[in-house]
C-alpha cells in the first residue's frame, strides 16, 4: 500500500485510476492491522479469512503478519460464527467476525438479534460486547446473495450499525469500533470495495484517527435540495446531482449517513431548513427500510421547514433478480430524478424513465411491490 496514492486526486487535482488508489478495502485493512498490533486480545475470523487475503481482498496481507488463532477460517456456519464471537467477548476478548454476505445472517439470527445485542443491558452493564461484525452485501449476484438487511439489524436494540461509503470514512468508523465496548455491525458494500477517496482533500491519513459513529457527513455543500443517502448509493447519488445541477440549474447538498445508528439528525435538519426539500436513498428495499423512519423523523422535527414531503428512493419491494436485470431494481440517477419530478420540484422537459407517481405508488404498495 506504500505505494498507491492516499487520494483519488494526483498533485494537478487528475483523478487517478483505482489501481493506483487506496481503496475502501485497503482503508479497513489499515484499521485492522493497527489494533491487531495494539491489542493482542483482538481476533478476526469467518469464511475463508485466512486465504486469499479473506473473501474480498480486505485481509490481504494478515496472513503473513498474523499466527493461525489470531486470524482463521471457519465453517460454513454463521450460527457458530456469531455465537462464538458473543462468547470469546463475554470472556473479555475483542472479535472482527465476518459473514461474507448479508444474505447469510438469516442463518446467525437468534445470536445476532437476542445475543449479542442484548448481553450488556441483561448483565446491568457489569459485561462488555466488543465485537465488529463485518458484513458484506453484495450485487451482481440475484436474489440471496444481493440483499441489503440494515434495516433490519436497525430494527434491533443494542446494536450499533454503520456503513461507510469512502475510504476516510471506513477506516476512521472502523478504529471507533474497534476501540468501543458495544456490539457493531458494519456494513460493507462489493460494489465499491476499490473506490478511492475523492471527498476528503488531504486522503485516508495514514495514521490513526477516529470517524465518531453516528455522525453523517456533508460530502457536498449546496443550496436548493438535500440528498441523504446510505452505503454505495453516495455515488449514484452524486452522479445525480450534478445533472440536476448542470441541466436543471438545482444546487444539491448531498449527505452521506455512514452510521444508521445511532444517528445525529442536527446536520440532516439544518441542512432541510436551507433547502427546504429532501430524497433520501439507498439500495435497501424501500419497505420498512431504515430510510423510511429517517424520513418520518425529518417529517416531524423539521415540518414547518418543508415545501415538500421526504422522499425515499430505494430498491424495488420484490426478489433482488439476477445481474442482467438488476437496472429495474436498485436505485439509479433516473431514479433519483425521476422521484424530484414526481414528488419535489418539477422538471422543465423532464420525461421520468419510469413510472413513480403517486398512483403508481399507491398501486404497487395495493399490489405488496
Amino acid at each position: 500500500l506504500a505505494g498507491l496514492s492516499r487520494s483519488a486526486f494526483d498533485e494537478k487535482g487528475q483523478r487517478l485510476p483505482k489501481a493506483k488508489c487506496i481503496g475502501i478495502r485497503d482503508a479497513i485493512f489499515e484499521a485492522i492491522l493497527d489494533r491487531m498490533y495494539e491489542d493482542p486480545t483482538l481476533i478476526a475470523y469467518g469464511e475463508e479469512n485466512r486465504d486469499w487475503g479473506g473473501a474480498f481482498a480486505v485481509y490481504r496481507g494478515l496472513t503473513e503478519t498474523l499466527p493461525y488463532h489470531r486470524l482463521f477460517n471457519t465453517p460454513i456456519s454463521e450460527g457458530a460464527i456469531v455465537g462464538t464471537a458473543v462468547g470469546y467477548a463475554l470472556e473479555g476478548g475483542r472479535v472482527i467476525a465476518e459473514l461474507m454476505y448479508c444474505d447469510f445472517m438469516g442463518r446467525a439470527g437468534d445470536e445476532i438479534f437476542n445475543q449479542l445485542s442484548k448481553w450488556q443491558s441483561m448483565s446491568g452493564g457489569l459485561l462488555r460486547m466488543p465485537v465488529v461484525l463485518r458484513v458484506s452485501v453484495g450485487s451482481k449476484y440475484g436474489a440471496q446473495h444481493s440483499q441489503d438487511w440494515s434495516s433490519i439489524c436497525a430494527h434491533i436494540p443494542g446494536l450499533k450499525i454503520v456503513f461507510p461509503a469512502t475510504p476516510y470514512d471506513a477506516k476512521g468508523l472502523m478504529y471507533s469500533a474497534l476501540t468501543g465496548t458495544d456490539p457493531v455491525i458494519f456494513f460493507e458494500s462489493q460494489r465499491i470495495y476499490d473506490q478511492p477517496e475523492e471527498f476528503v482533500r488531504e486522503g485516508v491519513p495514514v495514521g490513526y484517527y477516529e470517524v465518531p459513529i453516528g455522525e453523517p457527513d456533508i460530502k457536498k455543500p449546496g443550496r436548493d435540495l438535500t440528498i441523504l443517502t446510505i452505503g454505495a448509493t453516495l455515488y449514484r447519488a452524486l452522479e445525480a446531482a450534478h445533472i440536476l445541477e448542470e441541466k436543471y440549474g438545482i444546487s444539491c447538498e448531498l449527505i452521506d449517513a455512514r452510521s444508521i445508528v445511532p444517528f445525529n439528525y442536527d446536520r440532516v435538519i439544518e441542512s432541510v431548513r436551507k433547502t427546504r426539500k429532501i430524497v433520501l436513498a439507498s439500495d435497501a428495499c424501500e419497505r420498512g427500510s431504515a430510510l423510511q423512519t429517517m424520513a418520518a423523523k425529518i417529517a416531524q422535527f423539521a415540518f414547518d421547514e418543508l415545501d415538500a414531503p421526504p422522499t425515499v428512493v430505494g430498491s424495488r419491494n420484490w426478489i433482488t433478480p439476477p445481474d442482467e436485470l438488476e437496472d429495474a431494481f436498485f436505485p439509479y440517477p433516473s431514479d433519483i430524478l425521476d422521484a424530484v419530478h414526481e414528488h419535489i420540484i418539477p422538471l422543465k422537459d423532464y420525461a421520468p424513465a419510469r413510472p413513480c407517481d403517486v398512483a403508481d405508488l399507491m398501486q404497487r404498495s395495493r399490489l405488496g411491490l
